[in-house]
């Protein structure tokens, strides 16, 4: 395991805004768009420290790796996704399961950036890597700005 802190990253709701009641908007390589100012303000913070990103959309069920780093490079992503987050059978919620790759990965630096409103159930020193946004408005300069403040 290097050093490097691990960005355990969600799609929905962090670089795809999209209400849920609205089709997504497709991006020219048959992939779901992403916002575009969410995307710079991703790029800002891996400027700002040496990230390992892991994917835990439940979006990662249905790509590759190959495919989402590809369909990062075409949004201006600058950074290589690493993994994605196992797909436990027994989480019955994303909290669960971030708390298990955590456990299982001995992760003590990591940033968790994700719309999901089981993770405000995480205990106290986990919640502090925490940056919950939302849906619509996703990694949002105030968002950018608290994630800066946690590195």
């Amino acid at each position: 395991m290097r050093n490097n802190k691990l960005l355990i990253l969600d799609l929905d709701g962090v670089l795809i805004t999209n209400p849920s009641w609205k089709a997504d908007r497709i991006h020219s390589d048959g992939y779901s768009e992403f916002n575009e100012s969410c995307v710079e303000n991703l790029n800002r913070l891996l400027t700002l420290a040496e990230f390992d990103i892991w994917l835990s959309s439940t979006r990662r069920t249905v790509k590759t790796l190959n495919e989402f780093n590809l369909i990062f490079k075409n949004r201006g992503i600058k950074k290589d996704i690493v993994g994605f987050l196992p797909e436990y059978a027994d989480c019955r919620n994303r909290k669960e399961e971030i708390l298990k790759f955590i456990k299982e990965f001995k992760a003590s630096d990591f940033l968790i950036i994700d719309d999901d409103k089981s993770l405000n159930g995480l205990e106290s020193g986990i919640k502090k890597s925490l940056i919950l946004t939302e849906l619509t408005k996703g990694l949002n300069s105030e968002k950018l700005k608290e994630a800066i403040e946690k590195i």
